[in-house]
């Protein structure tokens, strides 16, 4: 017996293969009507080389309103889907973001993009997608 997905959350930057987590994320809650959001992390940023620890109020702005019309040209791949959508931006440490939503939401399935680093890379540097996927509970699908 299949399982059913109730709630999916798919995560979004804006790289191809987070494009691609999307129309995955799509395909996968058709069947079931699943409830889909589409979660994108505002990374902290630092300057060290001016010397400041935080960016500016209005460049923080500029970074939050880019984070929202990615979100809202995401969601224009769904305009024909038959479930309830919504989008979510969040703050901080992607992986530890992803996790926490993951939890507090009790989704049935998480879908994000892979960088595609080479196993060489990602076991030096660690990546988002291994981190969700090595210290989550929920199922997770991730997309290359």
């Amino acid at each position: 017996m299949e399982a059913e997905m109730k709630k999916i959350l798919v995560a979004m930057d804006g790289s191809k293969n987070a494009e691609r987590a999307l129309i995955e994320a799509k395909e996968q809650g058709e069947h079931t009507e699943a409830s889909i959001t589409i979660l994108s992390i505002i990374k902290p940023v630092f300057l060290p080389y001016y010397g400041k620890s935080e960016i500016s109020k209005q460049d923080r702005e500029k970074i939050e309103q880019s984070r929202e019309e990615l979100l809202k040209r995401s969601l224009e791949m769904f305009e024909d889907y038959p479930g309830p959508l919504e989008t979510k931006i969040r703050k901080g440490d992607p992986a530890e973001e992803i996790l926490e939503e993951a939890e507090e939401g009790t989704y049935d399935l998480i879908v994000m993009g892979s960088k595609g680093l080479g196993l060489f890379t990602r076991s030096l540097l660690g990546s988002v997608s291994n981190k969700v996927l090595t210290h989550t509970k929920t199922n997770v699908l991730i997309v290359k």
